[in-house]
């Protein structure tokens, strides 16, 4: 619950408690001796163990793609995503936060800029913007990029902010799961892992730790009382590390290591020469499927629904993409190319919403919420022209009405565009009490901590209960001194 008073928990402390719990769970779950279950392979005649049990979401479900590795070093002490400045990385797309651009915002690592600025993955008023203006949009859960629960040199905050976004969840009836990038769980990120049996293990120890630290908070995504995951794997599995992905057979022996089973929504790529549908749950295609001039994903549906017909799969996934443009990170250097997929002044993002649209889905992913780095975004920005040397014009925000619209029309419901905007004034309320329990600012008169505290606690508890006009009145409350 939300302190009431000046008394607030630092926000670097609230980092390190985050860290501490993150690191000391990982080091419990890796030292557990648990029981090794065989398992058989997958093959023709053999449906994977992981549909064993049958299930599929009772209404469709819209989920968004979600960052949590941005940070600020007045809350965690660096810049985190906001600036990737690598040697890698050619100096023309370098960037320094702590300027001002000639607009006036801040320098980040993106051909875009948040209505709210940069923020902090972990900071708690960050968490609840985000999840206020999902759940306003009829978006029902973030899905986050998760490479294991310790830190590593690439990625050294990243579950640290995910897991300040599923404290947020279980406060606010919002829901959260997790995205397991393949390759966590081999080399470099998995230390001292030598061969792909070894790279099974290490996931078996990861999963465990997912079943105590995720899949038992009530705000975990689950489907017929089993934990949803999707997977990130941008190859295709083979026999040696050098392909560090793992084949439905594999993920089978990792994914039973977690009771109840966990149900996995393995991702699909154009570029997958034999695509592998036995064995997950469902099969969702990846953002850039739609990269470039495409805006219809037919390849996929048709393999998608063939492996549903023979009940290879539980259920239909399908993915939407507003753009891409990843000039804010220089096409994160030699790992990467420069790419841009052009938004059409929204037109493509409502193309790939029609295409999903045409099928009957119940698993939609956005691609992405906030993947700021690589510019495939729906998170309100500022429009404006951020780098006029890499010019990409800020669409304020048309694909979060979007996603309304056509959330709205996938569940049969109507939501209202114009409560978008206020999440915006809450979290800068947030703010301006923060800066008045520093003494940055003076409070009003006959004003205190808890009183505006709880004006805001009452906003927001009107805005989610669609009145208005009542989180208006009490944000009216707050006034700049």
């Amino acid at each position: 619950m939300r302190s009431n008073s000046c008394n607030r928990v630092s926000s670097k402390s609230y980092r390190l408690k985050l860290l501490t719990l993150s690191v000391l769970s990982a080091l419990a779950v890796a030292g557990t001796q648990a029981q090794t279950i065989a398992t058989p392979a997958l093959s023709a005649s053999n449906t994977a163990i992981v549909n064993e049990v049958s299930g599929a979401p009772q209404k469709p479900l819209v989920i968004a793609h979600y960052m949590s590795w941005f940070q600020t070093p007045e809350f965690s002490g660096s810049w985190g995503f906001w600036q990737v400045n690598r040697p890698t990385i050619p100096r023309q797309y370098w960037h320094w936060p702590d300027r001002k651009t000639t607009n006036g915002c801040a320098d980040v690592a993106s051909v875009y800029s948040p209505v709210i600025g940069p923020y902090d993955s972990a900071d708690p008023d960050t968490c609840e913007y985000h999840i206020l203006l999902a759940k306003l949009a009829g978006i029902d859960a973030f899905v986050a990029d998760w490479y294991g629960p310790q830190p590593s040199a690439e990625h050294p905050y990243d579950n640290i902010g995910f897991l300040a976004m599923k404290k947020a969840a279980e406060k606010l009836d919002f829901k959260v799961l997790i995205c397991w990038e393949d390759r966590s769980m081999f080399p470099p990120i998995s230390k001292g892992v030598s061969t792909r049996a070894e790279a099974v293990e290490s996931g078996k120890q990861m999963v465990r730790y997912l079943a105590k630290e995720w899949f038992s908070s009530p705000a975990y995504l689950k489907i017929d009382g089993r934990p949803v995951m999707t997977d990130f794997a941008y190859g295709q599995a083979g026999n040696t590390l050098n392909e560090p992905w793992l084949s439905a057979a594999e993920w089978n022996q990792v994914l039973q290591a977690a009771q109840p089973l966990p149900l996995l929504i393995h991702d699909w790529h154009r570029h997958f020469k034999a695509p592998e549908f036995r064995g997950y749950g469902s099969v969702v295609p990846w953002g850039d499927t739609y990269h470039g001039d495409a805006d219809r994903a037919d390849a996929f549906w048709a393999q998608a629904e063939a492996a549903v017909g023979r009940h290879d799969n539980l259920f239909l996934s399908g993915a939407v993409l507003p753009g891409f443009d990843n000039r804010g990170c220089g096409g994160w250097g030699t790992d990467g190319a420069i790419g841009m997929t052009d938004r059409r002044d929204g037109k493509k993002f409502r193309a790939t919403w029609e295409d999903v649209m045409r099928h009957p889905v119940k698993f939609v992913q956005i691609a992405t919420w906030n993947d700021l780095n690589e510019g495939g975004t729906i998170e309100p920005v500022r429009e404006v022209v951020l780098h006029p040397d890499i010019p990409a014009q800020g669409y304020g925000y048309r694909e979060l009405e979007t996603v309304a619209e056509y959330a709205g029309k996938l569940k049969g419901i109507k939501l209202d565009h114009r409560a978008l905007r206020v999440p915006e004034k809450l979290y800068q309320a947030r703010k301006l009490v923060e800066q008045m329990c520093a003494n940055k600012l003076a409070m009003p008169p006959g004003a205190s901590a808890a009183s505006l505290t709880q004006k805001l606690d009452q906003a927001r508890a009107a805005l989610l209960a669609g009145d208005i006009a009542a989180a208006q009145s009490n944000l009216a409350a707050i006034e700049h001194p």
